[in-house]
């Protein structure tokens, strides 16, 4: 009802931004020299169309789970959220195209996991992490590196005990970027920045069957 009643509200304004035909809210201002309506052009010319269908609203503000996660965005009920506290231009389009990620996976999950083949090379990868962690005097073994959901003790383990430059290092070749072993879901949505914002070909070469997965969404007829 709330969502609806700020949706009515920006149709009738006439200070609205949109990415196609999906609405941007301004909760609370973002900084100085970042300018919406180049960054709405910059997704619409890296994503296609289909690839927003599960977006229907887009908030940037100050928003307190966001803050008390110490994440930057989330995707919840079909709306991107997003901080208004930003470094820049890139930072917020790489923002918009992570969290449009989950929203395919959220209504194309089926399609993308039944047969399991981005699980099996998801589990695979974490299995020759666990192995190349140990090698470098980590302990590892009371950490369940087996389980593809997301597991707060190790992701404090990446984060705190290892560090990400260090985990970024060691991970090269095995993922786009080290924050892709916290669970499937982040394999899959770091695998889609990659294949958007990076280099598909690296994608391909070290994670072919999540490239193919993002290949057949990125080029499907809707």
């Amino acid at each position: 009802m709330v969502k609806e009643y700020i949706k009515e509200s920006i149709l009738k304004s006439a200070h609205g931004y949109k990415i196609y035909d999906k609405l941007i809210m301004i909760i609370n201002p973002l900084p100085d020299g970042i300018d919406l309506n180049f960054i709405a052009s910059e997704v619409e010319a890296l994503l296609p169309r289909h690839l927003l269908e599960p977006v229907e609203m887009i908030y940037i503000g100050s928003f307190s789970f966001l803050k008390d996660r110490s994440i930057n965005a989330m995707y919840k009920d079909g709306a991107i959220y997003i901080t208004n506290e930003q470094d820049g231009t890139e930072d917020l389009v790489d923002d918009i195209v992570h969290e449009v990620s989950h929203g395919l996976e959220e209504q194309y999950g089926g399609e993308l996991y039944t047969d399991g083949k981005i699980e099996q090379e998801f589990l695979g990868k974490r299995d020759r992490l666990k192995s190349l962690l140990k090698h470098h005097g980590y302990d590892v073994e009371k950490y369940n590196f087996y389980d593809p959901s997301y597991s707060e003790g190790l992701d404090m383990f990446f984060y705190e005990t290892v560090g990400y430059p260090v985990l970024n290092a060691i991970t090269e070749g095995l993922y786009a970027s080290a924050y892709a072993a916290t669970s499937l879901r982040e394999y899959f949505a770091n695998g889609f920045e990659e294949y958007i914002l990076g280099d598909s070909k690296y994608l391909k070469s070290i994670s072919p069957k999540l490239y193919q997965k993002i290949n057949y969404l990125y080029n499907m007829e809707m």
